[in-house]
């Protein structure tokens, strides 16, 4: 028998430098064929039920690359501004009482154009495709001879190049889509195309953990430097490195206040200090480690996001959240929010606040 042992192995594949998922959608007007409007109006005139519906025109979807510009983000170094431009042929079908009106099945092209911020290094190619296309024919917005088709269209969209590589593998997905900032920035010309290794492919988190917890709370809400303690139904929801990526991590608050006796520091009468909060962005998170047993048993990230008071406008803020996972009745989680005119305290232990989850554990990674 010839021996198969596992060793390192050095393969020429297609590399994946950066990988996105687009999705579009909009209302495009087209115009209705003279034949077919014609036959719409006669057909409503005697008192007839007009219908539509609009389909992909199988094998139509294709992509175009326009062009690209370097991008001056130093947190994403080596980015480029790259130009798409998606197209779909769609075909539309009148109806009257449900038969198809004759001269009313007719095509229509329908496109849209991306601009999407990559790794895009030169010796990169991009491939890009349609892979879902939805339409609806909006029939209650015709205008004169114009139809309005209401069009879904999902894109993948892919930076490549063939290399040779001795690797350990994952699977992996997309990163979110980052927002595009202005100016340029020209990215280093490398024998083969370097990586992007600051935001693709994302690190693998050291520690994850989430918590949930709906109920009645006691918080501390300040705005403009009046408020205190208040209480009332408090939702939050946080899921830091779910899968061990922060690709899916979001924190959410949903606090409405109960109101009644005037928090302590404030003039005297009733505030409403309830508050929406919404993450935008989640750092990697620092981990806690019991020194008895090795084990990950907390977990405390910072990132920013948006506040939006009871009847105020919206705020950027900034947040940190700590997690505690000490089995049985040790649970804790604790989050503040800051923004220029809010400030934001919440600490919920299992003992004061029955329902609190808390689950934090230990990422396995590559060896180093």
């Amino acid at each position: 028998m010839v021996p198969n042992p596992i060793g390192p192995e050095c393969i020429r594949v297609t590399k994946v430098y950066d990988w996105v998922v687009l999705t579009n959608r909009d209302r495009n007007k087209v115009q209705i064929p003279e034949e077919c409007f014609a036959a719409i109006e006669d057909a409503r005139h005697d008192g007839n039920t007009i219908t539509a519906t609009c389909s992909e025109v199988a094998g139509t979807r294709s992509c175009d690359f326009i062009g690209a510009t370097p991008a001056n983000m130093p947190n994403v170094p080596g980015a480029q501004i790259v130009s798409l431009a998606f197209h779909v042929h769609i075909r539309v079908i009148f109806f009257c009482n449900g038969a198809p009106l004759p001269g009313c099945n007719f095509v229509v092209p329908v496109s849209f154009m991306d601009e999407v911020i990559l790794c895009f290094p030169e010796g990169t190619e991009i491939n890009c495709n349609i892979f879902d296309v939805q339409c609806t024919v909006v029939l209650n917005q015709m205008l004169g001879d114009m139809v309005v088709l209401d069009v879904t269209m999902c894109k993948d969209v892919q930076v490549e190049a063939e290399v040779k590589l001795e690797v350990e593998a994952k699977f992996c997905g997309p990163r979110p889509v980052i927002p595009i900032e202005e100016d340029g920035f020209v990215c280093p010309t490398p024998r083969f195309p370097q990586q992007c290794p600051t935001f693709f492919p994302t690190l693998n988190c050291n520690c994850q953990g989430a918590a949930e917890f709906n109920g009645e709370a006691s918080i501390l809400v300040f705005e403009d430097g009046l408020g205190g303690g208040t209480t009332g139904n408090l939702d939050l929801t946080a899921l830091v490195c779910d899968q061990c990526t922060l690709t899916n991590s979001r924190v959410q608050v949903s606090y409405i206040d109960t109101l009644g006796p005037t928090p302590i520091g404030t003039p005297d009468a009733d505030i409403d200090q309830s508050f929406t909060f919404t993450a935008n962005d989640i750092l990697q998170p620092s981990c806690t480690t019991d020194p008895a047993t090795g084990l990950v048993t907390g977990l405390t990230a910072t990132g920013t996001g948006v506040i939006t008071p009871a009847g105020g406008a919206p705020e950027n803020a900034t947040f940190t959240l700590t997690l505690t996972d000490a089995d049985p009745l040790g649970d804790t989680a604790s989050l503040t929010i800051t923004s220029p005119s809010l400030s934001v305290t919440i600490a919920l232990t299992l003992a004061a606040n029955p329902g609190l989850e808390v689950e934090v554990g230990d990422c396995d990674r590559f060896p180093v």
